[in-house]
């Protein structure tokens, strides 16, 4: 929590920086170009990270071995793709989008790629291992000092250029590397060969959750991509500044899956669904307790976050805001159904969720970006949502008897515990 915590603020405090001395339309582009190297990183470390943390959990000497040198190989394979898709296709995403520029920051990013290979494997060993604490150093070695260097050129009043600060935000790619390389020193163990067993079993259960994670983000920009293909980079700039806010649940909601994939994947290993269904009603009653309070602070306050988050200039968001914020209540039922399915070894059904609400996303948001602007977008995203969780949660049925109701119970329980823990502090 602590970690997401520190990247989010850092990360937001940098938008707000960011907002403020870039043109709107300077703004969108950043916006695209930030969105799609997303995509790139979590399909990239969503391929690794489910597989790699299932088969090291109980590996021990030469098979530990064995499997981190196959997901290390299987990460350049994957990088060096995507390396040449980004190459080919730069120029045609900045058309398409209607994003000057975009292409030459893309290609930039090409450069660290690399790089990146031998930080994601570290990140997510780091996770197997469960040293969250090691983890948590390694992530705010990249964000911090990007943040930095925005803070400087505010302060400084010099002119940021986007070009610049792409290369800058690749420098401060590879001091996160050097830290993670010393963070793992002791538990990065490979060998050399071909070790065909290894690898296919990361790349079977990987190729799953590589296809959910890539169709997730691309699911979760669409309604900026849309936005640029059917209207402007400056829409983009809007859209991105309500969907900031809504981004701070993502925190609660990721840190805790995070921790209910491996124990829930460890219970259904040992067949003990009953823990699996409670470790799923717990997690999620816990998230919902953490954004029901934000929804309804959205819906109520748009207008004042998002005069002091963006200024003046993004006071057009404030009804985009108020709609995308029912994604606080559908984001834990979506994020725990996932995580439930790929623990209990269905990612391919997983995937197909994911990818029926891409489809939904694409139809739904142009159908309403076309009708209403603006607003469709976030129209057609809550729509296709909603309709996934409620498929998720018939599917869920099939394995256990889940009840949707509970969850909400259990968040509301949650509220009346800290206020008996918070009591008891107070009478010490």
């Amino acid at each position: 929590m602590l970690h997401r915590g520190t990247n989010f603020f850092l990360g937001f405090l940098g938008f707000m920086i960011l907002v403020r001395v870039l043109v709107p339309t300077e703004f969108g582009v950043w916006v695209l170009f930030i969105s799609i190297i997303a995509i790139v990183d979590m399909g990239r470390s969503g391929f690794l990270q489910n597989g790699m943390i299932k088969f090291l959990v109980n590996r021990t000497g030469p098979e530990e071995r064995r499997t981190q040198t196959a997901a290390l190989m299987l990460n350049v394979a994957l990088t060096f793709i995507l390396m040449v898709i980004l190459w080919i296709f730069s120029p045609l995403l900045e058309d398409l989008l209607n994003a000057p520029g975009l292409g030459a920051l893309l290609r930039i990013y090409m450069a660290v790629l690399p790089l990146l290979v031998l930080h994601t494997h570290n990140q997510v060993l780091m996770q197997a291992k469960l040293d969250f604490e090691a983890y948590f150093y390694a992530g705010v070695a990249k964000s911090l000092p990007f943040f930095l260097v925005i803070l400087t050129y505010y302060l400084s009043g010099s002119k940021i250029h986007l070009t610049g600060l792409a290369w800058l935000q690749n420098a401060t790619f590879a001091i996160a590397l050097i830290i993670s390389c010393f963070q793992v020193r002791k538990t990065f163990k490979v060998s050399w060969g071909w070790f065909e067993e290894e690898m296919k079993e990361v790349f079977h259960f990987g190729k799953f959750v590589f296809g959910t994670n890539l169709v997730s983000m691309l699911t979760g920009s669409l309604d900026k991509f849309l936005l640029g293909i059917l209207l402007s980079p400056v829409q983009v700039a809007l859209a991105n500044s309500a969907g900031r806010v809504i981004n701070m649940t993502e925190i609660p909601v990721n840190s805790i899956a995070s921790i209910a994939y491996p124990k829930a994947s460890a219970a259904h290993d040992q067949r003990r669904p009953e823990e699996v269904l409670r470790i799923y009603y717990s997690t999620l009653g816990m998230m919902l307790s953490l954004t029901l309070p934000f929804f309804l602070v959205c819906l109520i306050f748009a207008d004042p976050i998002l005069l002091f988050i963006a200024g003046p200039d993004y006071l057009e968001a404030s009804p985009f805001l108020r709609v995308v914020a029912f994604m606080c209540v559908l984001s834990p039922f979506d994020r725990q159904s996932g995580v439930m399915l790929d623990a209990i070894g269905k990612p391919f059904l997983n995937m197909l969720m994911v990818m029926g609400t891409f489809v939904y996303s694409i139809g739904f948001t142009w159908v309403f970006i076309k009708a209403v602007g603006l607003l469709g977008a976030a129209y057609g995203m809550v729509a296709a949502v909603f309709i996934t969780v409620l498929i998720k949660q018939f599917i869920l049925r099939r394995f256990f008897p889940v009840h949707s109701g509970r969850p909400f119970i259990m968040a509301v329980n949650n509220y009346g515990k800290a206020a008996r823990g918070v009591r008891q502090k107070l009478e010490r």
